[in-house]
C-alpha cells in the first residue's frame, strides 16, 4: 500500500439525536430527511472546494486540500461550516411537515496525513490516515451545538481571517497533549 504524505484540512459534521429521529420516524421519512440533509452537506462543502471524503449516516467527513492542495483551505472549511449552520434553518423549513429539530456539530482539524486507496477489489476509497481524521471527529464532541470547533493547528492557520474564542485545552481520547481548541465566530 504506496501512500502520499500531505497536509489536509478535516471537517467533520454530524447531526445530533439522530438515532431518536430514526426511531421516530416512518423508514421512508427518515430516508427523506437524511437525503435533504446530506444535500445540504455536499452543496455547503463543495461550495468551499471541499471534498465530500465519506457520508457517515448522521455525519460527513470532508477535506480541504484535497485533491488539489491550496494554502486557503483551513479557511475554506471554516467558510464551509458557517456555510452549513447558515443553510439548517432553510432545511428545518423545507422539511417543516416534520416537525424537527436539526441540530448539527462541526469540528476542523488540520495536520498531516497520507492518502491511500484503502479497501478491497472494487471497493476502495481514496482516504486520509493518521492522527488528523480521529482528532477531528473527537473534537465533535466538544463543539456547540449548532457550532464550530477548531484545533489550534488550524486557528493558526486561520487566526487572521476569523474572530475566535478560546475553548482551551482538552484531553482527548487516544492522544497524549491536549488539545486547545477554538470556536471561530465571525469573519474579521
Amino acid at each position: 500500500m504506496q501512500g502520499q504524505k500531505q497536509e489536509l484540512t478535516i471537517l467533520f459534521c454530524d447531526l445530533l439525536g439522530s438515532t431518536e429521529l430514526a426511531e421516530n420516524l416512518p423508514l421512508d421519512d427518515f430516508l427523506e430527511v437524511m437525503q435533504s440533509y446530506h444535500n445540504v452537506l455536499y452543496q455547503g462543502i463543495t461550495m468551499h472546494y471541499g471534498y465530500v471524503a465519506q457520508h457517515l449516516g448522521d455525519g460527513i467527513m470532508a477535506y480541504f486540500g484535497y485533491p488539489v492542495k491550496f494554502a486557503s483551505a483551513p479557511t475554506n472549511a471554516i467558510k464551509a461550516g458557517f456555510s452549513l449552520l447558515e443553510n439548517m434553518p432553510q432545511l428545518i423549513t423545507d422539511l417543516q411537515r416534520f416537525n424537527l429539530k436539526l441540530n448539527i456539530r462541526i469540528s476542523i482539524h488540520t495536520g498531516t496525513v497520507v492518502m491511500v486507496d484503502l479497501g478491497i477489489g472494487d471497493r476502495k476509497e481514496r482516504l486520509a490516515l493518521g492522527g488528523p481524521p480521529n482528532i477531528a471527529a473527537r473534537l465533535q464532541n466538544l463543539a456547540p451545538v449548532d457550532g464550530i470547533v477548531v484545533s489550534e493547528a488550524t486557528y493558526l492557520l486561520t487566526k487572521d481571517h476569523f474572530e475566535f474564542n478560546s475553548l482551551g485545552g482538552h484531553s482527548i481520547k487516544g492522544v497524549t497533549d491536549k488539545i486547545t481548541c477554538f470556536q471561530p465566530l465571525q469573519k474579521k
